[in-house]
């Protein structure tokens, strides 16, 4: 009796490769804290439909500044509104707000950022919305290398064949290139 079969459609790490508009939902909602003392949480995003379902969009950092409390409210509010929160709803805590908005469902405008300080590029969330009805729609806008302008860095070239030999991990001649900017540190 085998264990199980191979499946490429039933993988951890799927990743989003294209920027544009996606229904997600919340998976993580983690609290930490800033070099500056502030608390800020870190949200990973699944998709929940269309071409890039189940893949991640991760990272994304909303930081509660006790030096700018009236954008802090506004970033916090945005979201919390988007996952449809009611008006009057009190939070009382940064870790009380990422537990409340865990598991909660929203559609999200992302778009590539600015090269951070390794010169890695990673989608960022841009928008905030409540759920839409229609579709995630990637915008065909793929991962900008951050030296020439390339889309298509980080992208695989080629497809791999399936392997004729009975040793599902024998060497088929075909390379699997993974580029750094397809590791997330």
């Amino acid at each position: 009796m085998s264990l199980f079969t191979v499946d490429s459609n039933n993988v951890f790490g799927t990743g989003v490769a294209e920027a544009g508009t996606y229904n997600v939902k919340i998976v993580k909602a983690m609290v930490n804290n800033s070099s500056n003392n502030n608390q800020y949480i870190s949200i990973d995003f699944q998709v929940l439909d269309g071409t890039y379902k189940g893949g991640q969009i991760r990272y994304q950092n909303i930081t509660w500044s006790t030096d700018d409390l009236e954008n802090s409210t506004k970033r916090f509010n945005t979201i919390a509104v988007a996952v449809g929160a009611s008006d009057g709803a009190v939070i009382d805590s940064v870790a009380q707000f990422a537990n409340a908005i865990n598991g909660k469902q929203l559609t999200i405008d992302v778009d590539w950022a600015e090269p951070n300080n390794k010169g890695k590029i990673y989608l960022e969330v841009r928008g905030y919305h409540q759920l839409s009805k229609d579709p995630s729609h990637p915008n065909g806008v793929k991962r900008p290398d951050a030296n020439n302008g390339n889309p298509n860095v980080g992208i695989a070239n080629g497809s791999a064949t399936p392997n004729q030999s009975s040793d599902p991990f024998a060497n088929s001649g075909n390379s699997i290139d993974i580029s750094d900017d397809d590791i997330p540190f």
